[in-house]
């Protein structure tokens, strides 16, 4: 068995590296292109023949009878871990007293590279191991010829068995360390549109429009996720997750001011993700978890901005949110290509399943149903067509995903104060029309993704959402049968190795989500926000990026009062990957 690691941040030493010594030879190359000629030259002399290129598949070796067990092992290692045997003229030249030290080589090159993969975290499988343990003990003699000492062996492989993170499960890491400059803005949650004027020609009192404070900060999140096969087809996915990255809208009163990348636990540790994935024959893939959004189900189309830690700087623009901000992370998911053209994708998702209480439940409490049909025309263009219904329990509503406009209970119930009529209820923004009732919606999205040159990729989305009222306010008012409809779109361009292979210049904008109308109440989202963003990804080393860039808020809250400043962001932000 496998023991976990005790401490995952000790450098891995050699796994079973053969130093060839006595002869003076040095060890062969694992590199699949590459032969360490010396080497080869070295071993040559054994039987007066000249070096040759190596190939990297066993089955293409004549000499070797695939009935043997050392050409199963062969392959399995070769293939599986990319080792080095054979010659260009596709012998093993397994029928001279050379080949078992040209075997002894090519053994010595798959430890190599199993070392190296144990050394970057990657799995080798314990089968594979133990194949190992019986080849090098079947060619230990050669070896020990070609110079390799092999009086440690045994124990170099027990340190391979207890240096392993796990024979199933990859670790991954992230760490976001952000600097962030915010200004401008005004209180949006004491700033509400001049136009609710009452017949006597009063509006809402006793809300302060304060200018927000030019503020700095610095924050960090910290993710580690372990990924587990169990066959090799399937994954199950747990996620730690620690941050103190606070909100923005807090700051600014507007949830449109978020940043994409914010996670704010106190540093304490959670989980966030666990779910578990697996192919069901050769076309369909099945989800089922109990942290899982629908955006580690469904294709966003996003391929440069959907990263919540290397992707777009602001919330409102990493994807659409009436698709992949919609309610639950409990549920199941089935995909199924056709071909490599067309597939769909379905989904339902529970927010609350694990709360036992009336109202919530897999089934009881607020989730989203839906289904997407993707399209892959071409290999540079990629579009998909989405439908989710959501359900959203009373004082549960977030109909924007956090993206649009909100307001607190008591604008809701001044704005229901200056209603007359049957036109009495309150409007809590974007996100909440029906101010708290139960409401569902049905959301239509249009996606897609092009690469409209080698270096230049265009990407962008439309959403509409028609919500529906189901009970009462927090006002009072019944807003049974109430209609809201809403409507987003964003685009944006990125242009891939400008200035260094693995940089990324990305230019986003568009419409915030917007509640145009508005049933059973004056308010509505009179103005209209836009938001427009710049960053640059610029890789420092394969591990390493570094992103600078800004985005500002245009009329945020979707209010075009005069006396409302545009938001503005700046973000330096410094991501780690391990």
């Amino acid at each position: 068995m496998f023991k976990l690691v005790k401490n995952y941040t000790i450098a891995t030493p050699a796994l079973i590296a053969m130093a060839i010594a006595s002869n003076g030879l040095a060890p062969v190359s694992a590199n699949a292109n590459e032969v360490d000629t010396a080497t080869i030259d070295q071993i040559s002399q054994y039987n007066e023949t000249q070096p040759m290129g190596q190939v990297t598949s066993v089955s293409q070796l004549r000499d070797v009878s695939p009935t043997d067990w050392a050409f199963e092992a062969l392959r399995s290692l070769v293939e599986r871990y990319g080792c080095i045997v054979g010659y260009p003229d596709r012998t093993y030249r397994g029928n001279r007293a050379l080949s078992r030290y040209e075997f002894a080589a090519g053994l010595n090159a798959c430890m190599q590279q199993m070392e190296r993969l144990i050394a970057s975290s990657e799995s080798v499988l314990r089968e594979d191991i133990e194949k190992l343990k019986r080849l090098m003990s079947e060619f230990e003699a050669e070896l020990a010829a070609l110079g390799a000492r092999v009086d440690n062996l045994e124990g170099r492989v027990a340190f391979l068995e207890d240096h392993q993170f796990s024979t199933t499960t990859k670790l991954k890491g992230e760490v976001v360390i952000a600097a962030v400059g915010q200004g401008g803005g005004t209180d949006g949650l004491g700033l509400f549109n001049e136009n609710y004027l009452t017949g006597a020609g009063e509006r809402l009192r006793d809300l302060p429009a304060d200018s927000i404070d030019d503020q700095f900060t610095l924050s960090n999140r910290v993710r580690l996720t372990l990924d587990t096969s169990f066959t090799g087809k399937d994954t199950l996915r747990t996620r730690l997750a620690a941050g103190n990255i606070v909100r923005l809208g807090n700051a600014f009163g507007s949830d449109m001011a978020r940043l994409n990348f914010e996670q704010n636990t106190g540093n304490d540790i959670i989980l966030d993700r666990v779910y578990y994935k697996t192919k069901l024959g050769d076309k369909a893939t099945f989800w089922v978890g109990t942290e899982m959004p629908i955006e580690d189900i469904f294709e966003t189309f996003s391929p440069y901005t959907e990263s919540s830690g290397t992707g777009a700087l602001s919330r409102v623009t990493r994807f659409n949110p009436f698709i992949y901000r919609q309610p639950g992370s409990a549920g199941i998911g089935l995909k199924y290509a056709f071909n490599k053209n067309f597939d769909i994708t379905a989904s339902y998702l529970a927010d609350n399943a694990a709360d036992a209480s009336q109202g919530n439940g897999l089934f009881n409490g607020t989730y989203s149903t839906g289904v997407q049909l993707g399209v892959h025309p071409t290999d540079t263009l990629s579009f998909g067509l989405a439908y989710v219904h959501s359900y959203f329990s009373q004082d549960d509503v977030n109909l924007t995903g956090s993206t649009g406009s909100r307001y607190t209970d008591g604008i809701s119930s001044q704005i229901a104060a200056l209603g007359s009529g049957n036109r009495d209820g309150g409007f809590a923004g974007t996100s909440d029309p029906f101010s708290g009732a139960a409401t569902s919606s049905e959301n239509v999205g249009l996606q897609a993704t092009w690469r409209v040159a080698e270096k230049v990729n265009l990407a962008g989305w439309v959403g509409w959402s028609f919500a529906q009222g189901h009970s009462h306010d927090s006002t009072g008012a019944n807003r049974n049968g109430d209609n809201a409809d809403l409507f987003t779109w964003n685009t944006n361009v990125s242009f891939i190795d400008l200035g260094k292979e693995g940089s990324v210049l990305t230019i986003a904008g568009g419409q915030v989500p917007r509640a145009g109308s508005v049933d059973g109440t004056i308010g509505r989202d009179r103005g209209q926000s836009w938001v427009v963003e710049g960053q640059y990804k610029y890789p420092l080393t394969d591990n390493i990026s570094l992103t600078p860039g800004v985005y500002a808020v245009f009329n945020p809250n979707n209010s075009d009062d005069s006396r409302n400043q545009t938001v503005v962001v700046g973000v330096l932000r410094t991501v780690f990957k391990f």
